[in-house]
């Protein structure tokens, strides 16, 4: 029970000191209570290496509420309408076990102010018992004080930081009307200006007497701030039960954490919703915490969001009638969670191409106003004049949400900048190199995504170079002849035809892919599972006759005979199930010899995730035997690549002919890729063991995909983190063992 009580219920040690302290709180609360008692209230806290001792002068106990009430767990004498009234905080009744948590000896001396009565009761931790009469009571002479002592002996070997208790106690008592001292220092009377920070307001608003959400009513200050921010004071808050004493409510912007009060004592720290996040100090009637006060119990904690919900709709539409409140984030995402978007009709915006700020509700009664959502200032040069106004859209919430909201009340429709082709051209008119660039795209399209396409040339809109039209088969693709990214493809067919054929597979794998990649018909579930019944149906036949057995029986019989250990069985037979590549110095090859021009040949990913599926770099008409390719100049962002090597490449060289992303993990001799295929139905994993420790520690994660494609070869990128760790010196070989199989992932 003590464990339980003691221990689980009140989960600090210092428990018992806050216990004690609001056990004496109440008992004066209870004896002010008393109308024709006249007295100076205080409470005494007294801590050092080997006790704690509370008192107060409050309304004391009697033996017999002492026997029945103090000692006795889950009965309390505040559980009535009376100590209620009268604004109790605690009426749980097991405060007095919290004292066991740390103590070893307890004793209480209460003499009572109802009656002439004084008596002292103590008991041992070790002599606690159910079964025997374990505590001590006896009276005293009455001194004519009442008032209660608590004195808790701590148990040997428990020490209290006399600093960390004060800093505890001062959190409870700091807002108390009662003088709490602390070995003789004050912690109590801080008023609930104090949590007010001292900034000027710009502008003050009252009301008398509000009613908030029918379960209190005060009288109501609401301060505005010059940035905007605001701040609520609510005196003389009283309950419409006629729960308590008086509360206040202090509440500041953006703090998200409230501390609650009841009859000025400290309960549990708690955060409410709110658009604008509000944080302070409340002290209401009707708030209870829970048996170990580290929170608000559920009746307390509703009819509070309740309150504070009340609040909100009080206090906004008198922050609407000052400029300055439009400035305010959480005064915003109140209109954006009421809807009440009218109220935005002084929220500033600037109508391009004019350059004076105006307020919403003035500038909706312009004529052809219209807005933008975007940001692309070509965008808004080619459609906003002084004859058609273009409200852009704030590029932040919650201000965009309210503009949006403001002008779709008003009618105002946005511009439509969907791209679009103005004028399409005739291809009789187009010179051969652009029907070459149209052909080779399409073969390329065809050959390597299965995609049937129609490229066709034209002006576009937005100044965009490529526009993919899917409404129908073939999917039309439009070209912007005279753009950055098509211009240097007709000009390479003309001086460099050479070059022509790997700069367009570049020009569809890094600009049109992402603008198809949903088209393709491998990223479809049928389409990603034909493809791996393709790459199963990629098998090899091994055949062995009787001249090739003994090769097993040979490593049992010199196992038997003592020729071998186990270990080395073990490594002999589990070298048949492994790959190996040989790497030297002579293996390794320049990048330029696959890709001319390494720096400009491959253009940067253009998507807005860097990691997601894109195709290999397609060289397949060039041919190497080199195992890895090296550059200075970094290829999206490696400058090193290796081979895979032939067993995969014969057996799942084909996975990497469709898009797929990266990922690379390291850690000790081991590097694993898994290559995931653009569908995100199945990838392909590729682990190497390496014969040194890689990198200068572990490492990995999602990569920007950089596979290279040969005549004959495959090359995965290797990062630059490990790249010297799989380049070979002068002389040397390194050997790495690799092991590849497919994999394949849950449903999505």
């Amino acid at each position: 029970m003590l464990s339980l009580l003691a221990d689980q219920i009140y989960q600090s040690p210092l428990a018992l000191l806050r216990e004690n302290t609001q056990n004496a709180f109440d008992a004066i609360r209870m004896r002010q209570a008393i109308s024709d008692q006249q007295f100076e209230a205080s409470i005494h806290v007294h801590i050092d290496n080997r006790e704690i001792v509370v008192s107060d002068n409050g309304i004391g106990m009697t033996a017999e509420e002492i026997e029945t009430n103090f000692w006795y767990a889950g009965r309390s004498g505040k559980n009535t309408t009376a100590a209620r009234a009268a604004g109790v905080v605690g009426t749980f009744g097991i405060g007095a076990m919290a004292n066991f948590g740390v103590a070893d000896e307890l004793s209480v001396e209460s003499e009572s102010a109802k009656r002439p009565e004084r008596t002292a009761s103590w008991v041992r931790k070790s002599e606690l018992s159910t079964d025997t009469e374990s505590i001590s009571l006896v009276s005293r002479e009455p001194k004519g004080e009442p008032g209660t002592t608590v004195r808790a002996l701590l148990a040997p070997g428990i020490g209290i930081s006399i600093p960390e208790a004060r800093t505890f106690l001062q959190g409870f008592v700091e807002f108390l009307d009662v003088p709490v001292r602390f070995n003789e220092e004050l912690l109590s009377g801080s008023g609930h200006r104090t949590v007010l920070p001292s900034e000027r307001h710009s502008w003050s608003e009252r009301l008398r007497n509000v009613s908030l959400a029918g379960i209190v009513s005060g009288n109501l200050r609401v301060l505005g701030m010059a940035s905007g921010e605001l701040r609520v004071v609510v005196e003389n808050v009283v309950s419409q039960k006629g729960l308590g004493t008086p509360g206040w409510i202090v509440l500041l912007q953006d703090r998200n954490a409230i501390r609650t009060l009841r009859s000025g004592f400290g309960l549990a720290t708690v955060a409410m919703q709110s658009g604008y996040q509000w944080g302070g100090v409340v002290d209401l009637p009707f708030l209870k915490p829970t048996a170990g006060r580290e929170a608000l119990d559920a009746s307390s904690t509703q009819l509070l969001q309740q309150v504070i919900s009340a609040l909100d709709t009080i206090v906004s539409p008198m922050a609407a009638d000052h400029p300055e409140s439009f400035g305010n984030s959480g005064f915003l995402r109140w209109i954006i969670a009421t809807g009440q978007y009218e109220l935005c009709g002084p929220l500033k915006v600037l109508p391009r191409p004019l350059h004076q700020l105006e307020p919403l509700s003035s500038v909706t009664k312009r004529r052809g106003l219209r807005y933008y959502s975007g940001y692309d200032e070509s965008v808004i040069r080619t459609y906003a004049s002084e004859d058609e106004p273009l409200i852009v859209l704030a590029r932040r919430t919650p201000r965009r949400d309210c503009e949006l909201g403001f002008l779709n009340r008003h009618g105002i429709s946005e511009v439509d900048t969907r791209p679009r082709v103005t004028t399409e051209f005739d291809t009789a008119t187009l010179s051969f190199a652009h029907s070459a660039l149209a052909t080779r795209m399409t073969r390329i399209l065809e050959e390597d995504y299965f995609l049937e396409a129609d490229v066709r040339f034209g002006e576009i809109t937005g100044a965009l170079p490529v526009l993919v039209t899917a409404t129908k088969k073939p999917v039309v693709i439009h070209l912007a002849p005279e753009s950055n990214s098509v211009a240097p493809l007709i000009a390479l067919y003309r001086d460099d035809f050479d070059a022509f054929g790997p700069f367009v597979k570049d020009f569809v794998r890094t600009t049109l892919f992402p603008r198809i990649s949903t088209l393709v018909p491998s990223s479809t579930r049928e389409g990603s599972e034909a493809f791996l019944r393709h790459l199963r149906s990629n098998r090899e036949w091994f055949e062995y006759e009787i001249g090739d057995k003994g090769s097993l029986e040979d490593i049992f019989e010199d196992l038997r005979a003592g020729r071998m250990t186990i270990a080395e069985a073990r490594k002999r037979l589990s070298d048949t199930d492994r790959s190996f590549v040989d790497v030297s110095s002579d293996g390794t090859a320049p990048l330029s010899s696959v890709i001319r021009e390494p720096r400009n040949d491959v253009s940067q990913q253009t998507l807005s995730d860097p990691y997601a599926p894109i195709p290999s770099i397609d060289r397949r008409e060039e041919e190497t035997d080199a195992l890895i390719l090296t550059s200075e100049a970094p290829v999206n962002g490696y400058r090193c690549f290796l081979a895979v090597t032939d067993r995969v490449q014969r057996r799942r060289g084909h996975f990497f002919l469709q898009p797929h992303s990266t990922d690379i993990v390291w850690g000790g001799r081991k590097v694993v890729f898994v290559f995931q295929h653009h569908a995100k139905r199945f990838g392909l994993y590729y682990d190497i063991l390496c014969p040194g420790l890689v990198g200068s520690g572990s490492g990995g994660g999602p990569r920007t995909t950089a596979t290279i494609l040969t005549k004959k070869r495959t090359f995965i990128p290797i990062p630059d983190e490990m790249a010297q760790d799989f380049l070979p010196k002068a002389g040397e070989r390194k050997r790495l063992e690799v092991r590849s199989d497919i994999l394949y992932l849950a449903d999505r």
